[in-house]
């Protein structure tokens, strides 16, 4: 995980690719690295490096501190999966596209303002 600085939002999506889609492909498949990398370069253009994303797959055995501190919590609340955690904290439980990632972003970059 990369250290936390005064410029650095850090982004995880949370996700299990095994997990039930929506039969109509409504929302993001988080698990595609194309998404993944779409996302990527958007958060880029619009943020430059002071943006930083990471996909976790719970489906896949990790040793990922976050993924491992908020799994309880994502049983716990019910949390939808996919789960949009910004700086370490749930913001988006459920389906989200990358405008909503990015308006996210947005909130979170003005709050720190």
């Amino acid at each position: 995980m990369l250290p936390l600085n005064n410029h650095t939002v850090r982004i995880t999506i949370i996700d299990e690719s095994t997990g039930e889609k929506c039969e109509a492909h409504c929302g993001v498949d988080w698990s595609s690295p194309e998404a993944i990398a779409l996302a990527t370069k958007r958060i880029r253009d619009r943020f430059g490096d002071q943006v930083q994303l990471e996909y976790i797959d719970l489906a896949k055995t990790t040793t990922n501190h976050l993924a491992s501190e908020l799994e309880p919590q994502i049983r716990d609340k019910n949390f939808t999966l996919p789960l949009l955690v910004i700086n370490g904290q749930p913001r988006i439980s459920g389906q989200f596209d990358i405008r909503h990632l990015l308006d996210a972003i947005d909130a979170e970059m003005e709050i720190k303002r």
